[in-house]
């Protein structure tokens, strides 16, 4: 692992001013600027004493607790940093949060001053030295003596930063939330972090200083009221609403929205006709489809149904558009139906899927699908987020202005906050008006590959088949409704990078989708939009539900393995034994010895009978592991204890890296199910007692044989208990 250098913390909080006093200068106030100045003439040891400061979760510090062995004389530089007020004594509006960050002991020792006689008035605090922190934390809070604490000598012992509002903007400017510190520079130097160094723009996300204050003004308002330990009383939260700053710019709009709507949603428990007026002011459509419940429970019905008709014919988004629809259909036309069970009933078909494929049921219908010889894809958001991530690469990283801030943003704020397409509307256009053919789609998304392959991105996943997934994509779609569902994206990337079907299938050259539920499963609201959003696009789309059963000719791989001891990630392979079983009966069958590279312990040789002269001129693992790959292909993994089995082939699988997965089941645990009471559950013992033929035990496919056998009994049980 790489190490830091000893000033680490120090290199990294210039490099962060850098930023600020860089791209964001003119986010800057006259006083932020003067702060960044101060610092910059502070000796290195007081420099670095703040930012260990900086980089601690608290805003509290105990000078006599810091050693840091790189730090000069700590006592006098705290003592000067003390004299020019960059730290200050605890304020008694910090109190609250102050008693939350001490020990359980320091707690403890308050409490006991605060009950000292003549040290203020009775009744005493009365408390357990066994008590949770917890608890003694509320015991002080709840108190008539909170006032008190700043006398304390244990607050006393402590500073406060002076500096936290400049701090709190800068990180806000630099990450675009609350959430990050400077400790993700560290890990970007020690490699746990992966940045984006090669899309970051350095650039400021915010246009002006008004918008960015404004920004930073309402989040802090947002993140304090959620954490409000106690619910807010209606004068409070009427205070609130109307001593709001007005926002400015998109993202303070944005954050303003959010404060009103959390405040209208608190006042909704003790004032529902004011609270449902605030509602219908905020203009997003989270809000207006609250302000729409509420209001229809408070019998303004008339106007909920106007309202309803005019989000219908001015929708803020899709969405909406999907809630006004399906609640003016069930609550005004009588209609006992909503939309997603519509969908249901209308784009469904039922298949029966061998309860094997039960915990993996995507696989479990491509699996059904390709036996039928229909060519089936698990593709769900991938390949249409990867369509559009190609597709407008340069428009989403690399147009000025719009791609990331810096190298540890995740999300251009372009597609956070939904104006992709307004901000970059002439770039895209020209590029869809550029895409005149299937062969030039498909040119573009090459090219694009091919240009920017393997670099870290928040809209798709590199995939080594990825442009071969998407050529089939395009190749058996219409290119107008391609390039309508990718322009749909960048007017609502919110709404439509997700929920798309679960599957793709191609049959009879014909191109459908599929979205998969198996019993239970609901379809969400985002999965109708996407669904409906391509249905209106001319694509064929499904809903496919599963109900499990026992299918008879279902595939089953009955796998044996001999092996040079008893861990897959040590110990190798020497013999694979395969018999492939449908409807009861072998139908092929696969074995080899199987050269482990290393050499066969006696006691082993002793077990199975293979020796190190066996093995000698046996294939290797990797010569073997296509042909094993495709004999298992569409089958049921099956291994009497198959956990061991399956994990050998599958560790040889990921040391060639390569992916190996099938739905498995365990003769083991199913004779035990199916026939309970025997004395023992081993191949050895289960043959002996059903009569069961056995050549030779312990050799691949003489074992793999025998446990065909007690799965034929094991699927008669099952089979039988189907029919009742």
């Amino acid at each position: 692992m790489r190490s830091l250098p000893t000033f680490y913390y120090l290199s990294h909080f210039h490099e962060f001013l850098k930023f600020v006093m860089g791209p964001c200068e003119v986010l800057l106030s006259s006083a932020d600027k003067q702060f960044i100045h101060d610092f910059m003439g502070l000796s290195k040891s007081q420099q670095c004493l703040i930012v260990r400061f900086i980089n601690r979760k608290s805003i509290f510090v105990k000078p006599t607790s810091y050693t840091y062995e790189e730090v000069e004389d700590i006592s006098a530089n705290f003592k000067f940093l003390f004299q020019q007020r960059w730290f200050k004594p605890l304020e008694s509006s910090k109190v609250s949060t102050f008693i939350e960050h001490l020990t359980k002991g320091e707690i403890i020792q308050i409490i006991d001053e605060l009950n000292e006689t003549g040290f203020t008035e009775k009744p005493a605090l009365v408390y357990k030295k066994s008590q949770a922190k917890s608890i003694l934390v509320t015991c002080i809070l709840e108190s008539s003596k909170l006032d008190a604490v700043v006398s304390s000598s244990v607050a006393q012992s402590y500073w406060q930063g002076n500096f936290e509002t400049h701090i709190s903007y800068f990180l806000y400017l630099y990450f675009g939330n609350f959430r990050s510190t400077l400790n993700q520079f560290s890990m970007r130097d020690l490699g746990v972090m992966r940045t984006r160094k090669e899309q970051a723009q350095v650039m400021a996300r915010f246009a002006d200083i008004d918008s960015a204050k404004s920004a930073f003004d309402l989040h802090s308002l947002y993140n304090e009221l959620r954490a409000q330990r106690h619910p807010l009383n209606r004068s409070l939260i009427l205070n609130n609403l109307e001593s709001l700053p007005r926002p400015i710019g998109a993202k303070a709009n944005e954050l303003d929205a959010k404060v009103k709507f959390l405040l209208a949603c608190e006042l909704l428990k003790e004032d529902a006709i004011h609270a449902i007026d605030v509602l219908k002011t905020i203009n997003t459509g989270v809000a207006q489809e609250k302000w729409a419940r509420e209001a229809y429970k408070l019998g303004l019905t008339d106007e909920v149904e106007t309202e309803l008709n005019r989000m219908i014919d001015a929708p803020l988004s899709e969405d909406l558009l999907a809630f006004a629809e399906d609640f003016l259909a069930r609550k005004y036309h009588k209609k006992r139906t909503s939309v997603l069970t519509d969908m249901l009933r209308e784009n469904s078909q039922t298949l029966l899927i061998d309860e094997m494929h039960k915990g993996a049921v995507e696989r479990g219908v491509v699996a059904y699908y390709e036996q039928r010889e229909c060519k089936a894809y698990r593709t769900e958001n991938e390949i249409w987020r990867a369509l559009f991530g190609l597709y407008f690469w340069h428009e989403i990283y690399e147009l000025e202005g719009l791609g990331l801030t810096n190298e540890f943003e995740h999300v251009p704020s372009s597609l956070k906050t939904n104006q992709f397409y307004e901000l970059a509307s002439v770039h895209i256009d020209m590029r869809l008006n550029s895409t005149d053919s299937k062969a030039k789609l498909i040119q573009q998304l090459s090219l694009s590959a091919a240009t920017y392959y393997g670099q870290s991105n928040i809209i798709f996943r590199w995939r080594k088949n990825i442009l071969e997934r998407l050529i089939l994509l395009i190749n058996h779609s219409n290119l107008d409704a391609l390039l309508s569902l990718l322009k749909a994206m960048t007017q609502d990337w919110k709404n439509l990078s997700d929920g798309f079907p679960d599957l793709m299938l191609i049959e009879n050259e014909r191109l459908r989708f599929e979205e998969v539920k198996s019993e239970g499963d609901q379809l969400r609201r985002n999965q109708l939009l996407s669904i409906q959003k391509l249905q209106s696009l001319g694509f064929d789309v499904r809903i496919t539900n599963v109900n499990w059963t026992i299918d008879p000719m279902q595939p089953y791989a009955v796998v044996d393995i001999e092996t040079t001891g008893g861990r897959a990630q040590h110990h190798r392979i020497t013999e694979v034994g395969i018999v492939k079983m449908i409807g009861g009966e072998v139908v092929a069958q696969w074995q080899s010895l199987i050269n482990p590279q290393r050499r066969i312990p006696q006691n082993i040789t002793a077990l199975t009978g293979i020796n190190n002269n066996m093995v000698a001129d046996a294939p290797l693992f990797a010569e073997v592991a296509d042909a094993i790959d495709e004999f298992t292909n569409g089958c049921v993994f099956v291994a009497h204890n198959v956990n061991f089995d399956y994990g050998f082939i599958k560790e040889e699988f990921t040391r060639l890296e390569r992916h190996y997965r099938r739905p498995k089941l365990c003769t083991v645990r199913e004779m035990r199910k199916y026939y309970k009471g025997l004395p023992s559950y081993s191949l050895a013992n289960l043959t002996r007692h059903f009569g069961i033929d056995m050549q030779r035990h312990h050799r691949a496919m003489s074992d793999a044989i025998a446990a065909g056998e007690l799965l034929n009994m094991v699927n008669e049980k099952r089979l039988n208990n189907n029919k009742s």
